[in-house]
C-alpha cells in the first residue's frame, strides 16, 4: 500500500520501519475501505509509540488472546506472564495497548490485525461459548495468523483418533457432541456416528447406542460450547495446535509448550 503523502512528510523516529507491513494489516482489517491521510497519520503514529517491542528482531512476541471479563481476564495475564518469564520474550494483550484516535474506523478490528501481524505467535484461551473471544476464535481460523495461532480451550475434550485412548474419552467427546449449542439433532446424532468410527479405528469397542445410554446414566460436565467453537477446536487439534486444559495449573503447563525460548532453568524448579 502506498503511504499517504501526509504521512510521508513526517520525519525520522516518526515513521515506523514496517510502515508498510502495517498499512497492510489496516487493510486487512477493514477489508480494502480507503483510510484518509489524517486516519492513517494517526495509526501509524499509535503504532511507532506502542508496537516496537512487538516486532524487536532480539525478541520472540506472542499476542495473547481471551476474555477480559472476570474470573477469565486473571488466567489471561497467568499465560502472559508465564510466556514473559522466558528469554527475549514479549507477551502482551490487546487491551495493552493505548487506544487509537480513529473514531470513524474499528478501533478493536485494527489493533487486533496490526497486533497479529506483528506477532510470532498467537496464544488464545477460551472458557466459554460467548463475549468477543469468539469472534476472535473466527478471525484465526480463516484468515493467515491461523499459521501462527495456537488454542487453549478449557475442558475440551479431544476428537481426533490419536486422542482417543479410553472409553471415558469418548464419553467425553460425545458428551461434549451433545451439549453443544446452535445445532440440531440430526447433525448431533451425525457426530455421534462420526466419533463411534474414530474410536472404533482407535481401537476402542463402543455403540452410538452405548454412548447415548451411558451418557443418560452419567453425569459428564462438559462447558456448552458452540458448534462453530467445537469445529475450530478441531481444526487446530488436527494441525497439532490445540492445548485443552481444566484447571489453572494445567493451564500454564500447557503454555510451556509453546513454541520459543524456554523458561529460564532456575525459575522451572
Amino acid at each position: 500500500m502506498t503511504l499517504p503523502v501526509a504521512y510521508k512528510r513526517m520525519s525520522g523516529p516518526s515513521v515506523p520501519p514496517n510502515a508498510g507491513k502495517i498499512m497492510a494489516a489496516v487493510q486487512r482489517a477493514l477489508r480494502g475501505l480507503d483510510v484518509g491521510s489524517i486516519e492513517a497519520t494517526q495509526i501509524l503514529s499509535w503504532a511507532n509509540s506502542e508496537t516496537p517491542a512487538i516486532y524487536d528482531r532480539d525478541q520472540t512476541a506472542y499476542l495473547v488472546l481471551g476474555s477480559y471479563r472476570d474470573p477469565y481476564l486473571r488466567r489471561v495475564r497467568a499465560v502472559s506472564d508465564r510466556l514473559n518469564r522466558r528469554y527475549g520474550t514479549y507477551a502482551f494483550l490487546i487491551g495493552d495497548l493505548a487506544d487509537i484516535d480513529i473514531p470513524r474506523l474499528p478501533e478493536f478490528r485494527v489493533k487486533f490485525h496490526i497486533s497479529a501481524t506483528l506477532s510470532d505467535y498467537v496464544a488464545a484461551i477460551f472458557e466459554q461459548d460467548a463475549g468477543g473471544e469468539v469472534n476472535e476464535l473466527g478471525k484465526l481460523g480463516e484468515t493467515e495468523y491461523f499459521e501462527k495461532a495456537y488454542a487453549f480451550p478449557r475442558s475440551y475434550h479431544w476428537e481426533m483418533e490419536e486422542n482417543l485412548t479410553a472409553k471415558r474419552d469418548v464419553l467425553a467427546a460425545g458428551a461434549q457432541i451433545l451439549a453443544a449449542t446452535d445445532v440440531d439433532g440430526e447433525t448431533k446424532a451425525a457426530e455421534l456416528e462420526a466419533l463411534v468410527e474414530r474410536a472404533d479405528q482407535a481401537g476402542i469397542d463402543i455403540t452410538v447406542d452405548a454412548v447415548a445410554n451411558e451418557l443418560e446414566d452419567q453425569h459428564i460436565g462438559v462447558p456448552s460450547y458452540s458448534w462453530v467453537h467445537l469445529n475450530d477446536f478441531r481444526l487446530f487439534e488436527l494441525h497439532e495446535r490445540c492445548y485443552p486444559w481444566t484447571t489453572e495449573d494445567e493451564l500454564l503447563d500447557t503454555t510451556d509448550e509453546l513454541p520459543g525460548a524456554p523458561r529460564p532453568g532456575w525459575e522451572q524448579q
